[in-house]
C-alpha cells in the first residue's frame, strides 16, 4: 500500500469513528441540558455547545429537540424496563418480589427523573414521546397484572380483585408519588417511602409473605 493510500485510509477511519461517536456525544450533551434546563428552556445551541460540535453537525443527526429527546428516552426506557425482574418470576415469594421490583423501579426512576420530566413536558407535542412514556407504563402494568392473576390462582392474593384494574391503580400510585418526590419538591425519606409503598401493595393484595394460601382468597373465575 502506498503512503498516500495509507494516509487516506487513516483519514477515513477517523471520520468513521467520529460518525459513530458523534450521535452519542449529542445524546449525552442533550441529557445534561435537559436535566439542567428542562425541555422548554433547553436550546439546540446549548446542546451543540455542550457536545463541542457545530450547530451544522447537530442538524446532520437531529432536526429538533423532540428528536434528541426521543433518542435519549430510548436509553432511559431500557434502564427502567431492562433491570427489573418479573413480579411472578423464579421461585421467590410474592412479598419479596414486590419489594425487589419496587426498589429497582424507584431507583431507576430517580436516576432518570429529570429526563422523564422533560418527556412529560413534551409528550403532548410529540406522539412518539407519548408512546414511549406509555410503553414504559404498560411494561410494568402488564407484568403486575399477570403477577396478580398468578397469585390469585395460587390462593395467595385476594380473589375478588380485578387483576388489571388493581395493577393499574398500584403502578400509577408508585409513578405519581415518585414524580412528586423527584421533581415537585416534596421531601421523602427514601427507605421510609419504599417501605410504605411495599406495605400498600402487600396489604392491598392480601398477601401474607408467601406463607401459603390465605383463607377465603380462592381465585376469581377468569382471573388467569
Amino acid at each position: 500500500m502506498s503512503a498516500e493510500s495509507d494516509g487516506a485510509s487513516r483519514r477515513r477511519t477517523r471520520v468513521d469513528r467520529r460518525r459513530e461517536t458523534t450521535p452519542r456525544r449529542l445524546r449525552d450533551a442533550a441529557r445534561v441540558v435537559f436535566e439542567r434546563d428542562g425541555f422548554h428552556n433547553a436550546r439546540l445551541s446549548d446542546i451543540s455547545a455542550e457536545a463541542k460540535v457545530g450547530a451544522g453537525t447537530l442538524y446532520n443527526y437531529f432536526r429538533s429537540k423532540h428528536d434528541l429527546l426521543f433518542e435519549l428516552m430510548k436509553d432511559v426506557s431500557a434502564d427502567l424496563t431492562g433491570t427489573a425482574p418479573d413480579h411472578a418470576g423464579a421461585q421467590q415469594d410474592p412479598v419479596r418480589r414486590i419489594e425487589e421490583v419496587n426498589r429497582i423501579y424507584l431507583e431507576a426512576f430517580r436516576r432518570n427523573a429529570r429526563v422523564l420530566q422533560a418527556v412529560y413536558q413534551a409528550r403532548d407535542e410529540d406522539e412518539r414521546l407519548r408512546a414511549q412514556w406509555d410503553e414504559v407504563a404498560d411494561h410494568f402494568q402488564s407484568r403486575a397484572t399477570r403477577a396478580i392473576a398468578a397469585w390469585q390462582k395460587a390462593g395467595l392474593a385476594y380473589g375478588d380483585l380485578d387483576p388489571r384494574h388493581t395493577a393499574h391503580a398500584l403502578t400509577l400510585m408508585v409513578e405519581r408519588v415518585v414524580m412528586a418526590w423527584s421533581y415537585e419538591g416534596i421531601e421523602y425519606d427514601a427507605e421510609t417511602l419504599i417501605a410504605t409503598i411495599n406495605k400498600i401493595w402487600i396489604r392491598s393484595l392480601g398477601l401474607a409473605g408467601g406463607a401459603g394460601p390465605r383463607p377465603g382468597t380462592a381465585a376469581r373465575p377468569g382471573a388467569e
